[in-house]
């Protein structure tokens, strides 16, 4: 699946700045000319919000906002210091003034009504995307689910084989589970549904968390480093998801250990996971939080790291990537006395 630039780029008239700031130059040119040569009795001064109007909706706001000064300049020319009447050269200032505004204004509401058209093009190719997506993740188990059933209705005997083909079903019927829940959860934030929030200990949230992990993946060693109590206004289920998510990326790439740090961070809570796994490749941090991009060859669904980052937001925080560790930071509300008590737990 592309990622969100490519979506973007695909979004994104392929239309030349330089191009389009030329012909706009050339357009402006052409009727400072006119204008002149008409005279004050036929001001060519309107045909000036045409190039403005159409390099703003191709090129953007600093191209359309460029043009609008050298229309200006042109008609400050044509109008004012060519002219050889000296009674009319103030009235026709004042004009090319609120001529100049008039376009500035007009850059403006092209160049708003330019990044909705982009927003809703980039909106349309990401619900295509991801209808193309869910359809294609949720054959493989589905497919899995039906030849394996008509394995077990083929067989018509118990064994060992009939407890085999029953747990396959099971393991198939969970993984599709676990992808129309990932589904579901793009969906509702892509929505911007409000989170129900409450105060809750975000260490404690991350321990229980920790601790899942560790039952299922007993083979690693966890490690949680708090720094006490840190009370946090949040949704404890859907920030938990999103531990759990960056829990389960780095168990899956961790050679023998995870470690987890919570802590106080000028009125932020920060949530740290690190492992001792080979990390992002170099260049590929942003590729890591873009949906249905997975970067190990897995064949995982590349949605968690995106869930993740989609909850921090809507919790007013930020996910990111660096020196091998996913940090997410929350606004938090600490507890004064456990704040300053620092305690260090290794999980065995």
């Amino acid at each position: 699946m592309s990622s969100g630039r490519e979506r973007l780029a695909r979004a994104t008239p392929a239309v030349d700045p330089l191009l389009a700031a030329a012909a706009g130059v050339v357009t402006i040119a052409a009727i400072g000319v006119v204008d002149d040569v008409t005279g004050p009795l036929w001001s060519m001064s309107v045909f000036y919000l045409v190039p403005v109007a159409v390099a703003t909706g191709v090129a953007g706001r600093r191209v359309g906002a460029a043009l609008a000064a050298l229309s200006a300049l042109s008609g400050l020319l044509s109008d004012v210091v060519l002219q050889p009447h000296y009674a009319h050269r103030t009235v026709a200032a004042w004009n090319v003034m609120f001529m100049f505004c008039t376009l500035l204004v007009v850059v403006e509401l092209v160049d708003r009504l330019r990044r909705r058209a982009l927003e809703a093009r980039q909106a349309e190719l990401r619900g295509r995307e991801f209808l193309a997506f869910a359809a294609h993740q949720l054959r493989t188990p589905i497919a899995a689910i039906r030849s394996t059933a008509d394995a077990l209705v083929v067989s018509g005997r118990e064994g060992p084989e009939h407890e085999e083909l029953l747990r396959a079903i099971t393991s198939e019927s969970a993984r599709a589970g676990r992808l129309v829940n990932s589904l579901l959860r793009i969906a509702r934030l892509d929505q911007h549904e409000p989170l129900p929030l409450r105060q809750a200990d975000l260490a404690g949230l991350v321990e229980a968390e920790v601790q899942r992990a560790r039952a299922r993946a007993g083979m690693i060693e966890w490690s949680l480093v708090s720094d006490g109590a840190i009370d946090v206004f949040c949704n404890p289920e859907s920030l938990g998801e999103a531990v759990a998510a960056l829990l389960d990326n780095a168990q899956r790439h961790a050679r023998e250990r995870v470690s987890v740090l919570v802590r106080a961070v000028d009125g932020a809570a920060e949530v740290t996971v690190s492992d001792d796994g080979p990390g992002l490749p170099a260049g590929k941090a942003a590729a890591a939080f873009d949906r249905f991009v997975t970067l190990d060859g897995g064949g995982g669904s590349g949605l968690g790291l995106p869930i993740a980052r989609g909850i921090a937001e809507a919790h007013g925080g930020s996910l990111h990537y660096a020196d091998g560790r996913f940090t997410i930071r929350v606004p938090s509300h600490t507890r004064p006395a456990a704040a300053a008590a620092r305690r260090a737990s290794a999980l065995s």
